[in-house]
């Protein structure tokens, strides 16, 4: 008798890991943070709490949230590294699914998927980023997941897929969808209900990190150096006063950090409606996704005025696209029957 190997989609960004896979016609979905550092951390006090530490060659790594030394993942180089190799089976590990054989279906940004010239797949770096993924990697103390394949599909537009095919739109709908991710700017033009893709734009110097950044460095010139998970998570909660007094330790510079967030924010939103409307001046409807989808929205409803409500903040947007690459990979492979009711979120790390 033949057992089918698990199949996991995985939108494997730089700053977060968003995992999907099917279980009991249900659609789940995990988010798991990237901080990662060198060296091992002694085992936990408490008996409950897990200790990740991997080792990837000679080399050890151990996840720390933290840590001010966690290793930088906002650079379009993070896609074929031991970084990544490390994201991904770490954010496996928070599933909950015993470890066992699993294919993978994966994301690189547009940037990197096509060629710039011709617009055609970038058959080296899909294959370099498959490659990266089949490395061996240990866990101290603990079993991993064996990945057994990869496939390598590009960021953002598949993570409209579900929205368009319900939107009553008609075979001239020209749609617009902008992905912006921790590292990546990803845009494409969707024709219809995905008739046909007519054009797809990516630039690897505008994204969240931009503000992640500068929370950083406020952080630090505060004397509260910080990760990159705890800068991030400043910038989703800068409004709740009680967690950014926990983090800034010079509660005197707390205005002027939050200043300089709201101000790198407005930044990135400016620099993302330019290249849209760059890239794409009159759209019939615009779709924004990624885990920087909401900093940007109050941007480009701007950008695109006239659209109204036709520009649309994607529900759970940082998350959208594992969650369409699941449910159309299994659809395609194993037609598992998956109702909109049963989709459930596990949560996140």
């Amino acid at each position: 008798m033949s057992i089918s190997t698990l199949k996991i989609a995985v939108d494997d960004g730089s700053t977060n890991v968003k995992v999907s896979w099917i279980a009991d016609n249900q659609l789940k979905t995990v988010i798991s943070p990237n901080s990662f550092r060198k060296d091992w951390k002694s085992a936990a006090l408490l008996r409950d709490k897990k200790v990740f530490n991997y080792e990837i060659g000679t080399t050890k790594y151990t996840y720390d949230a933290t840590s001010d030394k966690a290793l930088e993942t906002t650079h379009v180089d993070y896609q074929y590294g031991d970084l990544n190799l490390l994201a991904v089976h770490h954010a496996l590990m928070q599933t909950g699914i015993e470890p066992q054989p699993v294919k993978l279906v994966v994301t690189l940004p547009i940037t990197e998927f096509y060629n710039s010239e011709d617009c055609q797949r970038n058959e080296h770096k899909i294959e370099k980023k498959r490659n990266n993924l089949m490395r061996s990697i240990r866990l101290n103390k603990g079993e991993l997941f064996d990945i057994v394949d990869v496939e390598v599909m590009p960021e953002s537009l598949p993570a409209v897929m579900s929205t368009l095919m319900n939107s009553d739109c008609n075979e001239f709908t020209r749609s617009l969808v902008v992905d912006c991710g921790g590292t990546t700017l990803d845009m494409g033009i969707i024709v219809g209900e995905f008739d046909d893709v007519s054009a797809v734009y990516g630039n690897n110097e505008i994204g969240v990190s931009m503000v992640t950044d500068a929370a950083r460095k406020a952080l630090a010139a505060a004397d509260s150096d910080s990760s990159y998970l705890v800068s991030n998570e400043l910038i989703k909660r800068r409004h709740d006063l009680s967690f950014v007094k926990d983090v800034v330790n010079d509660e005197s510079q707390i205005e002027k950090i939050i200043n300089k967030i709201n101000t790198k924010i407005e930044e990135l939103g400016a620099s993302v409606a330019y290249e849209a409307k760059k890239f794409s001046k009159n759209p019939n409807r615009v779709y924004l996704v990624g885990g920087g989808a909401a900093l940007i929205y109050p941007a480009i409803a701007k950008a695109y005025e006239t659209l109204g409500d036709r520009v649309v903040l994607i529900h759970d947007s940082q998350s959208a696209l594992a969650r369409e690459l699941c449910m159309y990979h299994s659809d395609m492979g194993d037609a598992v029957d998956v109702a909109p009711e049963a989709l459930v979120g596990v949560g996140d790390e």
